[in-house]
Parts: structure tokens; sequence; C-alpha cells
């Protein structure tokens, strides 16, 4: 028999409850292909789909005056830190 992973919570006859990540074998036969096709359950004989996460967005950067005689003050080798004129601090 068929074994499904429930993704989301489903109610389904005669009067029973699944919730995510259960297990189930007997859900209605009519049912299966479009519980599958939306996404709210998947085969659970099969590997579990793994999801990558996005990267979280990189902050945009503060449009600032450019200043040729920055100063480093916090000493982190970087001048207009977060802003678009951020740049290594120049030797001298």
């Amino acid at each position: 028999m068929a074994r499904y992973r429930v993704l989301t919570g489903l109610d389904y006859p005669p009067n029973k409850r699944a919730e995510i990540g259960d297990i189930v074998e007997d859900l209605p036969a009519q049912s299966v292909k479009w519980l599958l096709a939306d996404g709210h359950i998947e085969d659970a004989d099969k590997p579990k789909k793994v999801v990558a996460e996005e990267p979280a967005p990189t902050p945009a950067k503060k449009a600032v005056e450019f200043k040729p005689d920055a100063k480093d003050g916090d000493k982190d080798g970087l001048v207009q830190d977060a802003t678009i004129h951020e740049r290594p601090v120049e030797e001298k």
C-alpha cells in the first residue's frame, strides 16, 4: 500500500485528520493525484525533497558623499564603511 508524508494539515474522510509530517496510508485514492500535484503530500518512500534556502540579501549600501580623506574610525582597515564608497585604507 502506498504511503504519503503530509506536508500541510489535511482533513479527509471519514472524519480523519493528518498533521504535517504524519505518514498516512489511507487517503482516498481519487484525491492522491491532486494532493501530490498541489504539494500537500509527498511519497513517503522516496527521499524527502530538500529545498535550498536563499542567502539573506546583502544590505543596501548608503549613498553618501565621497570623502577622499576619510578616517578609519573603527580600525577595521576600511574607510566609509557600509557606503557605496567603502574601500581599504590607503597606505601612506
